[in-house]
C-alpha cells in the first residue's frame, strides 16, 4: 500500500509539473467594439498567408460596444498576425499589418470621427 500511495503521489506531481494541453493560447484575445459602428467581418492571417485568404471569425454582426472572443488553436503558427474588419453598413475595411497577438489579451477597436481613423489598443 504504501508503494501504491507512493506512485499515486508521483503521477500527481508529474501531471502538475506538466504544462495542461488545455491552457490557453497566448495568442487569444478578446475583441471590443468601441467604434460606434456594427462589424460584419473580423478576420485574423499570418502575414506570409498574403491579404487574399480570409476566416470571418464572427458567427453574428459584432455590435457596438460587444465583444467576441478568438480562439487559436495549434495548426496556427507565430505570435504575429494581420488583423482585418469590415462593418456592416460601408464597403470600407481596415487592416492592421503585423500585430503581435502574444503580447495582449485584449484588443479594443476605436474610432475618431475628427480624423477619419480606426485604431486599437492592446491590453
Amino acid at each position: 500500500m504504501k508503494f501504491f500511495l507512493s506512485g499515486l503521489i508521483a503521477i500527481g506531481l508529474a501531471i502538475a509539473a506538466t504544462p495542461s494541453s488545455f491552457a490557453a493560447d497566448a495568442r487569444n484575445v478578446t475583441v471590443v467594439n468601441e467604434t460606434g459602428y456594427a462589424i460584419k467581418f473580423l478576420g485574423f492571417n499570418a502575414p506570409d498567408d498574403g491579404l487574399d485568404k480570409w476566416d470571418n471569425e464572427l458567427d453574428k454582426v459584432l455590435q457596438n460596444q460587444a465583444s467576441t472572443y478568438v480562439e487559436f488553436d495549434e495548426d496556427d503558427e507565430g505570435c504575429v498576425w494581420n488583423i482585418r474588419v469590415d462593418w456592416q453598413n460601408y464597403d470600407e475595411s481596415v487592416l492592421w499589418k503585423n500585430v503581435n497577438l502574444c503580447k495582449m489579451t485584449a484588443l479594443r477597436l476605436r474610432y475618431d470621427p475628427g480624423t477619419k481613423t480606426t485604431s486599437f489598443t492592446a491590453e
